[in-house]
């Protein structure tokens, strides 16, 4: 195998030019353009046996379906292999049977963010980047700051001022440089982002930006594939910037490839009613999106940015090749699906339940049917927001003594003797 393995390069999404994947690079040198790691399929078909069956693990199982790392340079905290839950009580009591949650929450950092991060800290490493930056609305800065600790790897983390005390808190807790960054809007994020890479240098880890995240997040196509032994008819995703919901459609794309299936989920990504730019813009049947909304207006912080990343057009080609929908969900709504989770035993924070918000949605439009298989992933556990989940979860009704009494009147009370 090459030095590149089965990737052969970058490749830009605006101009097309061809960049050497060894290359410290962030976006397109010739235009500023969003980058896309190429692969060689007739190798990719030489490892499609890995799916002939499944075992948990981390997401270096399928690095053949990566950009080559180094064994000494891999940095791992066993991310990745988390379990598929069949709903027992929301689907079914909403007709539908087949409906599964990709439990992200067991991530070493407690998010989904830690994949893409074990990725492109080890390949940082591999090609010789000495230092990064990323910005983070809380959980990619965690994940940054636990993989970069690991690693050795020094960086700075630019955490927003709206994310909440205890992500901030966890991101010190790893040891990271951290700054609290003040904005009015996404877009003055996205042109610092641009300047600190064309003007100062700097390599970013934010995704799309950095080519190599949500090459990681693949791996959702690949584990719930593998576990379901089949593709899921809709596949639903909390969005922020969308390298979630791109990297598992592209996943899914290189399976159909290779010959391991010869279809692929309706992608739906979902935001927040207060900054839903994809969903405007799907609807208004636009080539990009626009900058909507305000991003404090909603409590699902980890998916509030209200500007798009280069227009979108990323997340707009997933939503329309695969005939999917761009979804958006009220606060409200998403509060009663955290409730939901917890009936089902998975805690989550309020950005991850809005994927559990939007299936509730369309099952109500009857856009999804009793006969559907559906996977909601869920990005976050609900240990990152606590003050919402104390507004959503109910006290305790009852308060007794400690004597067998008292015990005995309350379980008689609830029926439990």
């Amino acid at each position: 195998m090459s030095m590149t393995g089965n990737a052969l390069g970058f490749r830009c999404d605006s101009c097309g030019a061809e960049v050497d994947l060894r290359r410290q690079v962030n976006l397109c040198p010739h235009c500023g353009g969003l980058l896309e790691v190429q692969y060689d399929l007739a190798g990719l078909k030489r490892s499609a046996g890995l799916f002939r069956s499944y075992a948990r693990s981390s997401i270096w199982r399928y690095r053949d379906f990566m950009p080559t790392v180094a064994d000494q340079n891999i940095v791992t905290l066993g991310e990745g292999g988390t379990p598929l839950v069949k709903s027992k009580y929301l689907g079914p009591s909403l007709g539908v049977e087949n409906l599964y949650f990709k439990n992200d929450t067991l991530m070493p950092t407690g998010s989904f963010k830690d994949r893409g991060y074990s990725l492109a800290i080890s390949y940082a490493m591999d090609i010789g980047v000495k230092r990064g930056i990323t910005y983070s609305s809380g959980n990619a800065g965690a994940s940054f700051a636990a993989y970069s600790a690991r690693a050795g790897f020094p960086g700075v983390v630019m955490v927003e001022y709206q994310a909440s005390p205890m992500k901030k808190t966890m991101i010190m807790l790893y040891g990271a440089n951290t700054a609290v960054l003040n904005f009015d809007n996404f877009a003055q994020i996205e042109t610092m982002l641009d300047e600190a890479v064309t003007k100062l240098g700097c390599y970013a880890f934010v995704n799309f930006i950095n080519p190599i995240r949500h090459e990681a997040m693949k791996t959702y196509a690949y584990e719930i594939y593998g576990e379901l032994g089949r593709v899921p008819d809709y596949s639903f995703h909390p969005m922020g910037t969308g390298g979630g919901v791109w990297g598992t459609w592209k996943g899914y794309n290189e399976l159909a490839a290779i010959g391991v299936t010869d279809r692929v989920p309706r992608m739906v990504p979902v935001q927040p009613e207060a900054v839903c730019w994809l969903k405007r813009a799907v609807e208004q049947g636009a080539e990009t999106a626009e900058m909507y909304g305000d991003s404090t207006k909603t409590i699902a912080q980890s998916i509030s940015g209200n500007s798009p990343l280069q227009g979108g057009r990323r997340l707009l080609r997933a939503v329309r090749e695969s005939g999917g929908m761009a979804m958006a969900v009220s606060d409200e709504e998403i509060m009663e699906a955290m409730v939901d989770l917890g009936h089902e035993g998975i805690g989550a924070e309020p950005s991850s339940a809005s994927a559990v918000a939007a299936f509730k949605q369309a099952v109500k439009a009857g856009n999804i049917h009793s006969g559907d298989t559906v996977v909601c992933v869920i990005t976050g556990t609900a240990f990152k927001q606590p003050s919402v989940v104390e507004r959503v979860a109910a006290t305790p009704k009852y308060t007794i003594q400690a004597n067998v009494d008292e015990l005995e009147k309350l379980l008689s009370g609830l029926h439990l003797l």
